[in-house]
């Protein structure tokens, strides 16, 4: 039985809900059961949902009883489902607590279940005791239990660092579709002939996405057109600010505008659009479509042994790339479809480097794309492997 266990269902933003259609598709079959958390979430497009395990607030306050009720809950479903076949389990979005539960499933009965636990970022492992490692490596040994990553640079780290064996082969795609074929319409390539760019800026609005660098990264923008000798016209597309202090938003907000206010040349534009805080899985789909050029202007610190679910939707969407030099996921940036920004000031001659040639880089955003869905290949290899595998 293929079962997702996906405890963060209970938020609608983000790729939880996304990534049980995209293991589904993979996999060539509907999950058995999606195993989530206790909430009144509905869950749309998602069936055959069991909301047993503990709350985000559990997990905070009573992390140990937390773990053993979803011990309890899980050992509970596979016993009543009495099934001859074996409980193949997929964590998307493993964490410690997901480890350690794992771990005492296992420990209690060995032969309870395959578990294949997807780790997005090294916290997951650094933060378990020495014992629970050593656990940890016993029960991947002796392959009741599967380790993956989504980026090469993770898997080495865990196996340098831990001497943890890492199957670098679970990449999901995340709101794009891997079979939609990209075609870019008429009206955008007309609007580009006339030096009108769109360049995007999308997804949630936090410190670790680089959000604080966007007027100065805006400013510079501004400051390179206003040099050129041609007519541009750049649309800047947003998603909108979020911060809990309204005096710190108003401040984010007047130095935005200011970046592009005043100075720009009567031939040339700079304009700032800004969306949703939180967009439809349709609109999100639009925007990223419709821009000329992403920026993903990550902290360094943060991502570099991270993936990131906006680059998979631009390569999916063959949209050029400009990115902090050093972030995970490069393997996928250096075809000719992307550049690299090592430091804040060189985000805008790198996007204007593309923009005066985006026909070149847009022709190598289908290189970079067949290497992402070679990579996702391998994910929907080992969904099926993993089901035909004998008890």
């Amino acid at each position: 039985m293929l079962v997702v266990v996906e405890k963060l269902l209970d938020q609608i933003d983000g790729h939880h809900q996304t990534q049980i259609k995209a293991i589904e598709n993979l996999a060539g079959k509907p999950a058995d059961m999606i195993i989530t958390s206790k909430s009144n979430m509905v869950l749309q497009n998602i069936s055959n949902v069991e909301k047993v395990l503990s709350t985000r607030e559990d997990r905070k306050n009573q992390p140990f009883e937390a773990i053993n009720n979803d011990v309890y809950a899980l050992k509970k479903i596979f016993e009543e489902r009495n099934s001859s076949c074996k409980f193949f389990i997929i964590i998307p979005t493993a964490d410690e607590h997901d480890i350690r539960m794992c771990i005492k499933l296992l420990k209690g009965n060995a032969n309870i279940a395959t578990f294949s636990l997807r780790i997005l970022e090294p916290p997951k492992i650094d933060n378990l005791s020495d014992d629970e490692r050593a656990d940890l490596a016993k029960f991947i040994n002796n392959e009741s239990l599967v380790l993956l990553t989504e980026i090469a640079v993770l898997a080495k780290l865990l196996n340098d660092k831990y001497n943890l064996s890492v199957i670098n082969s679970f990449l999901l795609p995340c709101t794009i579709s891997v079979i939609k074929s990209v075609i870019y319409p008429k009206e955008r390539v007309a609007v580009q002939a006339k030096n009108h760019f769109k360049i995007g800026y999308l997804g949630g609005f936090r410190r670790e996405k680089g959000a604080s660098k966007l007027p100065e990264i805006l400013a510079g923008l501004k400051n390179l057109v206003n040099q050129s000798d041609s007519k541009l016209s750049i649309e800047f597309i947003m998603q909108k600010a979020k911060y809990k202090s309204r005096f710190k938003l108003a401040i984010y907000n007047f130095k935005l505008m200011r970046s592009i206010r005043n100075k720009v040349k009567p031939n040339q534009e700079i304009k700032l659009t800004v969306l949703s805080e939180k967009l439809s899985q349709n609109l999100f789909i639009n925007s990223v479509e419709s821009v000329d050029l992403l920026l993903v202007p990550y902290e360094e610190e943060s991502y570099r042994f991270k993936g990131s679910g906006i680059i998979v939707d631009g390569i999916l969407a063959q949209k050029p790339i400009v990115y902090t030099q050093g972030i995970g996921m490069s393997e996928f940036l250096n075809f000719g479809n992307a550049e690299a920004a090592a430091q804040l000031s060189d985000f805008a001659p790198k996007i204007m480097k593309i923009l005066l040639n985006l026909d070149v880089y847009r022709n190598n955003t289908a290189l970079a794309r067949d290497a992402l869905c070679a990579q996702i290949q391998k994910t929907s290899n080992f969904l099926k492997a993993m089901q035909c595998s004998p008890d």
